[in-house]
């Protein structure tokens, strides 16, 4: 940069009144940017290089973006390791539950239009819900103290679970039995030697309010809005977003959020002629899941990576019947990027509004202070409409402002949208339940590069 300041300087002495311009233009890019040491932030590019060098992880696509405009770009490693294909900027990925933040806007499009209530009871929308009841660790049943409603399932304080975490209630077992798992669910209790990994076709619903009937029949670990608990309710969003909208909930996220975005590259399934860019996604030896701790033969599996759904044969090469909004979108960094910038402009993007103040005002408000999964409560952040809430950085274990929204995917990927700095981070890997959370180091070496 100094060496562009001295060339344009130079430049003056010839052509004063173009590059008088030139060099406004140019000052203030580098005062954008200057707020962020370049030497700090590649910290970032040396752990993440450090980490594919020790097969830790098979490659990263990492940008950060300062006012809109980059600051870090990591694009490093392979996208498949045994084929030794690079990785690539444009790469897709599984985003798993980053899902969830995309379902919490398309709920709050009609939100804004006056079509659905977060006071509005699920029953409303899927009746069978009606007869919903609750499970206590004994195994007796119970009515529910008041109706499950809209708000409770895109805040976690439903009831409803996720099969593989644990509730020490039959609860769990009644989901396996009526295999209400997320779409592109993986059987992670493994034996040691077993080398077939294959990911099965999916939930045998023919769409997604097939899938929320069937879900209303399975018990409530806790009454509505008790406590917060991780589990499948923002699935059913789907389902109601199709029935209030008269469309599928792919055609409604086209039409209403990836159309207006750019985000071109945002679905719930890979086209063909895009193959060559999918990932492919791997395990980790240390990895565990809940309450399940995998086993492997070191001398089957003698690397620490195991590839667990080949990009070339992954389910995500055919289009799905249920479109799943808690887990079953595939996406771009550059996508995310766009997603993640109109958070922090407040429901616009490029001069389009997804969401009015008055709407994204009730997406980001913190329903439910310090929740926490599988025992770890987070201090200094809420549940807002679908993704997390920065509400006392004092307390957070996090430099994000307060007010940053933010989420993660269960193959590694992390975003987070800071409204305050005008940052977004975007982190994208493919490593199912990797026992290396990377979100505190990136935060920390992000916020620690700021001049």
């Amino acid at each position: 940069m100094k060496h562009l300041i001295f060339l344009i300087i130079g430049n003056l002495m010839n052509f004063q009144r173009l590059n008088i311009f030139l060099f406004l233009i140019f000052s203030i890019n580098f005062l954008s940017a200057s707020s962020f040491s370049d030497e700090r932030l590649q910290r970032i590019t040396a752990m993440l290089d450090d980490l594919v060098e020790e097969k830790q992880f098979p490659g990263f696509v990492t940008i950060i973006t300062k006012d809109g405009k980059p600051i870090l770009k990591v694009v490093n490693g392979y996208k498949d390791i045994d084929k030794k294909i690079p990785m690539k900027e444009d790469a897709l990925f599984r985003i798993y539950s980053m899902s969830k933040p995309i379902t919490g806007v398309a709920l709050m499009i009609l939100v804004d239009r006056g079509l659905i209530k977060l006071s509005d009871p699920i029953s409303k929308f899927i009746p069978e819900f009606k007869n919903t009841k609750v499970v206590n660790e004994a195994g007796d049943f119970f009515n529910l103290d008041r109706p499950v409603t809209v708000l409770d399932a895109a805040t976690h304080t439903s009831g409803l679970i996720y099969a593989w975490l644990p509730t020490e209630t039959i609860a769990n077992d009644i989901y396996e039995e009526k295999n209400l798992h997320p779409y592109y669910y993986l059987d992670l209790e493994v034996t040691a030697d077993q080398t077939d990994f294959s990911i099965p076709p999916g939930k045998p619903f023919s769409n997604i309010c097939e899938f929320a009937q069937e879900l209303a029949s399975a018990p409530l670990v806790h009454q509505p809005g008790e406590k917060w608990t991780y589990g499948v309710g923002m699935d059913l969003l789907g389902c109601i977003i199709e029935k209030v909208s008269g469309m599928t909930f792919g055609n409604f996220m086209q039409e209403n959020i990836f159309d207006p975005l750019g985000m071109k590259d945002t679905s719930f399934a890979v086209p063909e002629s895009e193959i060559n860019r999918f990932t492919s996604m791997y395990t980790h030896k240390g990895a565990s899941v809940g309450d399940i701790q995998r086993e492997f033969n070191d001398e089957i599996f003698p690397d620490d990576l195991i590839l667990m759904d080949s990009y070339e044969e992954s389910p995500y090469l055919k289009m799905n019947k249920v479109e799943d909004g808690g887990s079953g979108l595939i996406s771009t960094a550059e996508d995310y990027l766009k997603f993640g910038q109109m958070l922090n402009d407040r429901g616009s993007f490029g001069g389009k509004t997804i969401l009015s103040e008055e709407a994204f005002s009730m997406l980001s408000e913190s329903y439910m202070e310090n929740f926490g999964l599988l025992g770890v409560v987070s201090l200094g952040m809420g549940q807002a409409i679908c993704m997390a809430k920065i509400t006392n950085p004092a307390f957070s274990q996090f430099y994000q402002s307060e007010g940053s929204l933010s989420w993660g995917g269960a193959a590694s990927t992390i975003f987070w949208a800071d409204p305050v700095e005008d940052i977004v981070l975007v982190h994208m890997t493919q490593v199912l339940g990797h026992p290396v959370d990377l979100r505190a180091d990136l935060d920390r070496l992000t916020y620690s590069s700021k001049n």
